[in-house]
């Protein structure tokens, strides 16, 4: 085996972007997560993660959603639970 200059080669440019894109702890955590149990909203993703504040959540799942890794759809429903009297 030799090592070889790969900086100039297309794979390690693809995976390179990749890695800056998913490379952050909680984000590898969310596209996890998503991947298997689908669509979650908000708070229930929270509390799946152990640790994540509030803040940290929203900027990562932001971040993913401009990179085109999630989408977030907003229903015109009151979540189980809430009674509007």
């Amino acid at each position: 085996m030799s090592l070889t200059d790969t900086s100039q080669s297309s794979n390690c440019a693809a995976m390179s972007d990749v890695l800056n894109r998913i490379g952050d702890k909680w984000s590898v955590l969310v596209v996890g997560i998503l991947g298997r149990s689908g669509t979650l909203r908000f708070n229930e993703l929270k509390r799946t993660i152990n640790g994540v504040s509030q803040r940290m959540l929203t900027l990562t799942l932001r971040n993913l959603e401009r990179d085109g890794l999630v989408t977030r759809t907003i229903y015109p429903e009151v979540p189980p639970g809430l009674n509007m009297a």
